[in-house]
């Protein structure tokens, strides 16, 4: 008896020890994500013409060259604007939707990057290589054609579905492992918690064999900047399927 104590007491130091260390890991990824980011960018960051801008005027340049880059694409893309508080869908550099963010949090890693850093990330348009999300992209509907005429005028148009039982979530995955995470905001009374909990617990799943298989390998721990934002459900859902797939996005921080 005395000896499955002390088996069971070395299993949870072992375990215990295991997850301190794995905590330590990932609480060191910022500061390594950053540190390589810096050494890769440094050549262009550090360019003269770059810095000859005042830090207000680099802003706008970042935020006008990306604008105009993703002007030249005939498909709509998303601005997010953390300054204003607010979600653009534009074509052309001509804005056609305006949503505003109710909340948003963003990781350490873009609240320590420069201008200069700032303008090297954003200047052109990030594209979405992979999103994850609650709900389809696509709505489908099966419809068979009428026999005839009659059939064709006996045929009513159901009423649309306009309420939102499930919940809105979706993250949208970019280069340099940049990710932008929505959250549709529903009213208290719609069940919400099992989706939600199941989707955010599906990235802690992912990220922790992630996390465990860099450790056992010896490479940098995984590490994600991501911006959060928080916006009316509807528009959530509808802004994720007016993007296109591989759509473009500027990021305004």
């Amino acid at each position: 008896m005395k000896a499955l104590k002390i088996i069971a007491l070395l299993f949870c130091v072992v375990i215990i020890g295991a997850l301190a260390f794995l905590l330590i890991a990932a609480m060191k990824a910022p500061e390594q994500f950053l540190k390589d980011f810096r050494e890769e960018t440094a050549q262009i960051s550090n360019n003269k013409v770059i810095l000859a801008y005042p830090d207000d005027l680099l802003e706008k340049k970042t935020t006008l060259d990306a604008r105009l880059a993703m002007s030249e694409d005939d498909s709509i893309g998303l601005r997010i604007n953390l300054r204003e508080k607010a979600i653009y869908l534009e074509i052309k550099g001509i804005a056609l939707h305006k949503t505003p963010i109710i909340q948003e949090k963003t990781s350490s890693f873009f609240k320590k990057l420069n201008p200069a850093e700032k303008y090297v990330l954003f200047r052109k348009p990030l594209v979405i290589q992979k999103d994850e999300s609650t709900i389809f992209k696509d709505k489908f509907e099966i419809r068979y054609a009428p026999r005839d005429a009659a059939q064709a005028d006996s045929i009513k148009d159901p009423d649309p579905d306009t309420v939102l039982r499930e919940p809105v979530m979706y993250r949208l995955y970019f280069k340099n492992g940049i990710r932008v995470q929505v959250t549709g905001l529903l009213p208290d009374s719609v069940h919400q918690f099992k989706s939600r909990f199941r989707f955010e617990y599906d990235d802690r799943v992912k990220f922790l064999r992630q996390l465990t298989r860099s450790i056992i390998q010896k490479k940098p721990a995984p590490y994600q900047p991501t911006i959060s934002i928080v916006i009316e459900a509807r528009e959530a859902e509808a802004i994720y399927r007016a993007i296109p797939k591989k759509g473009k996005v500027i990021l305004e921080l």
